[in-house]
């Protein structure tokens, strides 16, 4: 999968794919608080970078600090556009 042409909708299902099946059971909009509707703690969104590093094939090592400040899913969905 190349990010360039990955949609706001690829990526929140890869964030889903990271999350226990009842947390993600509605699904992941780019509107979603990472903590409060996602209940996401730093291992949790480590196991996010590292999933859209495998998906995508990005290499997230200069971007960890915007990562772990991130609080909606439209954060991340912007941190990847950067990449």
């Amino acid at each position: 999968m190349n990010k360039g042409t990955v949609t706001d909708d690829e990526i929140c299902r890869i964030i889903a794919s990271v999350l226990a099946k009842e947390t993600a059971k509605g699904g992941v909009t780019p509107a979603m608080n990472l903590r409060a509707d996602l209940a996401i703690d730093s291992l949790g969104l480590m196991s996010i970078v590292f999933a859209l590093e495998e998906k995508l094939g990005l290499d997230t090592f200069g971007q960890v600090e915007e990562f772990v400040g991130a609080e909606h899913v439209s954060d991340i969905i912007a941190i990847v556009r950067k990449i």
